[in-house]
C-alpha cells in the first residue's frame, strides 16, 4: 500500500522567479538552493523546484519524449516494499517505466533509496 506522500518535484524554466513566489508570495521556508534546484520546508513532504535536468529512463525505452518535456510534475509516495508495490501497481494495469533502481541525487552524492516511475 502506499505510504504517505513524500516528495512533490516541479521542473521549472527559472528557479529564481519561481522560488520568489514559493517563498515570498507562499511564505514558505528555504532549506537548500542552488541554481539547479530550490527545495522548501513544508513538513514532512519535500517540495522541490528543479529546472530543466532530465529524469526519465532510457529514451529507447519510451514512446514519447524524457524528463523536462514528458513530465513538469512528479509525485513521489514512501512504501515499505517497493518490490511488493510495483507489482501492485502494475497488476493494476500501469507499467512502471523506469524499472526499480537508485534515486538520483546532486553529481557525486550517493543515492539514499529506490524509486519506480509510472505515467
Amino acid at each position: 500500500m502506499l505510504g504517505p506522500l513524500g516528495w512533490v518535484l516541479i521542473y521549472v524554466t527559472d528557479v529564481a522567479k519561481t522560488r520568489h513566489f514559493y517563498e515570498t508570495v507562499l511564505g514558505l521556508r528555504v532549506k537548500r538552493s542552488s541554481h539547479l534546484k530550490t527545495i522548501f520546508d513544508t513538513g514532512s513532504c519535500t517540495l522541490e523546484l528543479m529546472s530543466q535536468l532530465d529524469n526519465g529512463p532510457d529514451a529507447a525505452q519510451m514512446d514519447d519524449k524524457r524528463g523536462w518535456d514528458r513530465n513538469k510534475t512528479l509525485i513521489s509516495f514512501y512504501v515499505d516494499d517497493i518490490e511488493a508495490e510495483v507489482a501492485a501497481i502494475e497488476s493494476r494495469g500501469a507499467p512502471c517505466i523506469s524499472g526499480i533502481r537508485p534515486t538520483v541525487w546532486d553529481p557525486g552524492v550517493p543515492p539514499r533509496g529506490r524509486l519506480a516511475q509510472f505515467m
